[in-house]
């Protein structure tokens, strides 16, 4: 496991723009693609580390893997930077961001800055991805796009087959510590593991993932055989939990927290978004068990 703290080359044209919490990423060629776009305070971050890297030149695409605010919260402020910068993700991706229900939350939980005033630009899909479709970086360089729902209904997950990097983002869960992995499956358990089965199946040797790390080799290909494990373990926790104590997930949530969140110490998701996610992971077993 490496840390992607700091911007640099992972592979071949492929780099990391960090920051570690919201790090997004650029896959360099004829056609630049960068990948997520983290949050609004980090978009200058971002900005300044494309110059850097890129000198007078610019992404032509922002690949979104999903309109959650830690992954679409800097799009605008870049789309602003860089007025010809293409915006892309799932269909299902640009319905979310028309919905000010949606907009609304995003800029809430984008407000990071001590002042308190909330800092996010929105902004619209301007190119629908399609499941399979291979997008051309350079004549010898691709990008994949993989339909992978089940953290979130409009997810993507992109490959680069020749350097073997898959971003999967939360469709393969999130580290937490020690050997846990925070499972995603926010809008459908079953659709969450058919979308892990079918990650599962392709040759990884870089594996990006969604808040800050990056496995390679041997970690990269046992990453997933053990999402897909903790996956159903999870699932089998919370079910227990809600024979016990019904339908308070309040109650639920807070002997979870305790035991998977409570104990990171430092850089962590924060307590709000955290917690709205835990209640959809409870409420997705509790739809499947009846």
């Amino acid at each position: 496991m490496k840390c992607a703290s700091k911007p640099g080359r992972v592979t071949g044209n492929f780099y990391c723009l960090g920051p570690q919490p919201v790090p997004t990423f650029l896959l360099e060629g004829e056609h630049p693609v960068m990948f997520d776009a983290g949050i609004y305070v980090f978009g200058e971050h971002y900005r300044q580390e494309i110059i850097k890297l890129m000198g007078e030149r610019r992404p032509e695409s922002l690949f979104l893997s999903h309109v959650h605010f830690d992954h679409c919260g800097a799009a605008g402020f870049l789309k602003r930077a860089m007025p010809r910068l293409v915006i892309a993700a799932s269909r299902e991706a640009a319905e979310i961001i028309k919905k000010p229900t949606a907009v609304k939350l995003i800029k809430r939980l984008n407000t990071v800055a001590p002042d308190g005033k909330v800092y996010f630009e929105p902004f619209s899909v301007d190119r629908v991805l399609e499941d399979s479709e291979i997008v051309e970086v350079a004549r010898d360089l691709h990008v994949k796009i993989i339909k992978t729902p089940g953290h979130t209904r409009d997810m993507l997950s992109f490959y680069i087959p020749e350097y073997k990097v898959l971003i999967p983002s939360e469709s393969v869960g999130v580290p937490g510590l020690g050997e846990h992995i925070f499972s995603e499956f926010l809008t459908d358990y079953h659709v969450y593991l058919e979308s892990l089965k079918k990650l599962a199946a392709y040759d990884v040797e870089i594996l990006v993932l969604a808040h800050g790390w990056y496995y390679t080799q041997q970690d990269a290909k046992a990453f997933i055989p053990r999402a897909i494990e903790q996956t159903l373990g999870f699932r089998r926790k919370i079910e227990d939990l809600l024979k016990l104590h019904g339908n308070d997930y309040k109650k639920i949530a807070s002997i979870i927290k305790q035991e998977e969140y409570d104990p990171i110490k430092g850089d962590k998701q924060p307590e709000e978004a955290y917690l709205i996610n835990l209640e959809a992971k409870i409420k997705a077993i509790e739809k499947i068990i009846g």
